[in-house]
């Protein structure tokens, strides 16, 4: 994943599993005119409260980059690996920011499933933004995994 978006500006945060439990990846691209951020967590299972984790997510995300709320919002792409995350039947479209709340949105959710080798996911209106990045996460994905709707 660091690969594909690298091309795009994206840069590794360093220490990220000490503020993000099953955080295995953390990049950002953080400009003048754009603060993004793409999380990739792993888990060996679903938290029972799934809402409570994505805001939990979102909130550690933005303050492990250094956002800045003072500028501009910083658009969050997440990828959750989690074995058996198919058959829990999560709509991830209920997780994407649905207006700007000029802080912390998640613009993108990946829901994959490393043991039906398939993924979900879901997109919110910021993609004429960060629609590269997105497509860029999903061709990635689909090198291992089937793209399944809901």
């Amino acid at each position: 994943m660091e690969l594909s978006l690298v091309e795009y500006g994206f840069k590794k945060v360093e220490e990220a599993e000490d503020m993000l439990p099953g955080c295995s990846c953390l990049l950002k691209k953080q400009t003048l005119y754009m603060n993004r951020a793409v999380c990739v967590v792993e888990l060996s299972q679903l938290p029972e409260n799934f809402s409570s984790f994505i805001f939990q997510l979102r909130r550690k995300v933005a303050f492990k980059i250094r956002f800045i709320p003072i500028f501009y919002v910083v658009g969050i792409q997440v990828i959750i690996v989690c074995p058996n995350i198919a058959s829990a039947v999560i709509d991830p479209s209920k997780y994407v920011a649905k207006f700007d709340n000029q802080w912390a949105i998640i613009q993108s959710l990946f829901l994959v499933d490393p043991m039906s080798k398939t993924f979900v996911q879901a997109r919110s209106w910021g993609q004429f933004v960060t629609g590269e990045y997105q497509e860029s996460i999903s061709r990635q994905l689909s090198l291992n995994y089937m793209l399944v709707g809901i």
